[in-house]
């Protein structure tokens, strides 16, 4: 009696080729360095709303923005740490590659021309200002900007990025509605 062997296709869909695909994946580029930052950012991402209300509440609208901005700092350098040299970036570098807008922006990494520089300055304050710790760490590694540069950019930037979303929107909040509604509630 022979042996059936069944192969799935490269491009077919369904459910259990994803699931396969997917562990196919994880086996091959998940250390215990990735595993603790993915660990990590998901804590991040879970307390870190109701840890900056709480420093809010507590400490005040720019006193908390501070102190959670030295919080995201450590994080930033930690992710920064861990990330550094993980094969599963450089298969998120080549999917990022394989995209329109990836490739495009890949292009403008490489390039050393006027225009280049100005868009590269352009998007440090994006990074910044929109990517949280994580994401910061993992967009500097995919563009392999230098480590010390990135660190500068990602624990420095935790800073005014906590001084806006935490001061200034959340701080905002705090003082327009959150905080008068717990005092009729309280």
């Amino acid at each position: 009696m022979t042996e059936q062997t069944t192969t799935v296709p490269a491009n077919s869909g369904g459910f259990f080729a994803a699931i396969r695909t997917l562990g196919a994946f994880f086996k091959r580029n998940l250390t215990p360095k990735t595993t603790i930052a993915v660990a990590a950012w998901r804590l991040e991402g879970w307390f870190a709303g109701p840890l900056a209300l709480f420093l809010v509440a507590t400490l005040g609208r720019w006193t908390g923005a501070l102190a959670m901005g030295a919080i995201m700092a450590c994080f930033s350098a930690a992710f920064l740490f861990l990330l550094d040299g993980e094969r599963v970036l450089d298969e998120m570098r080549g999917w990022v590659a394989q995209r329109r807008w990836g490739s495009w922006s890949i292009r403008i990494r490489d390039r050393r021309d006027a225009a280049a520089v100005a868009q590269k300055a352009l998007a440090v304050p994006v990074t910044i200002m929109l990517l949280g710790p994580f994401w910061r760490g993992v967009t500097y590694q995919i563009y392999r900007i230098r480590r010390p540069l990135a660190y500068v950019f990602s624990v420095g930037g935790a800073f005014p990025h906590s001084l806006f979303w935490t001061g200034v929107v959340l701080g905002g909040l705090w003082e327009v509605a959150i905080g008068p509604l717990l005092e009729r509630v309280l």
